[in-house]
């Protein structure tokens, strides 16, 4: 099949799936991106529908790969439609898009589904109320790397099935283990599993200040908590910590990017568990 119109239907369907509210209606998302495709149909992802304009594929990828990524989709039982080029940059969420683009189901993400290792202490990263996409997807991307347990996101303000995560996280929304929960959830499954709750503060606690990042044991299972930089963690979890942790900062500025302290955190973590 081969679209050249850019009135046609299916142009229209994805175009209105960058819309939160269609996505939730129909249970569906957008996977654009060579690399995002290809961690998907990896990670057992079954796609719908993939739209292909080979005018747009990009040389850091071999023909090979191309070919060979077609057929994975291909065996997934996915319904493959080339576009004009015109036609594939409507329907593309991005600038410079790379001629792949797909709709798949939308996961469950649910709590009930997280694994936990039996044979070595849980790391999990959780953010709260992170608004920015972007930022989603490199936490997701840091948890891959990593190889952290699984990743909670609490009370969520932004959805977590935007284009912008999927294409933030590179697939990692696929390869790492992803809930979205409230507070409250997230509370009982940790308490429930013997995971200790690890906030992350710049602020005094109880009068008192956090420790150090660098000075605490990550290598007990934990969940190490991130809030959005302008607000911080919300008083329901630093009063439900059981540690609180600081970065240290020694200029001007009174916070990192989420992104940025995640990353920290979870490195320390790897480092003591590593050493």
């Amino acid at each position: 099949m081969r679209i050249t119109s850019l009135t046609n239907p299916r142009v229209k369907h994805v175009v209105a799936l960058r819309d939160k509210r269609q996505r939730d209606e129909e249970g569906l998302m957008l996977i654009e991106g060579f690399d995002p495709m290809a961690m998907a149909l990896a990670c057992g992802v079954r796609l719908q529908t993939v739209f292909v304009c080979p005018e747009l594929f990009k040389p850091a990828h071999a023909p090979d790969d191309h070919t060979r990524l077609l057929q994975q989709a291909q065996a997934s039982g996915a319904l493959i439609i080339e576009t004009t080029r015109p036609v594939f940059e409507k329907m593309a969420y991005r600038d410079g898009p790379d001629g792949w683009l797909a709709i798949a189901p939308k996961p469950a993400f649910a709590l009930s589904a997280i694994q936990l290792p039996a044979d070595q202490p849980a790391l999990i990263l959780a953010a709260e109320a992170v608004e920015k996409p972007g930022n989603l997807g490199a936490m997701l991307r840091t948890c891959d790397a990593a190889g952290v347990h699984a990743f909670l996101f609490c009370d969520p303000k932004a959805d977590i099935t935007n284009p912008n995560v999927v294409r933030a996280s590179q697939g990692a929304l696929f390869s790492v283990p992803v809930a979205q929960c409230s507070n409250t959830e997230a509370l009982q499954w940790l308490r429930a599993h013997g995971v200790r709750i690890v906030a992350s503060t710049p602020n005094l606690v109880g009068g008192k200040p956090p420790l150090p990042f660098t000075q605490f044991d990550f290598r007990q299972p934990c969940a190490i908590f991130v809030s959005e930089e302008k607000y911080g963690l919300s008083d329901f979890w630093l009063t439900q910590a059981d540690a609180t942790v600081r970065i240290p900062m020694f200029g001007r500025i009174n916070s990192l990017n989420v992104s940025i302290s995640a990353a920290l955190l979870v490195y320390e973590a790897v480092r003591q568990r590593k050493a």
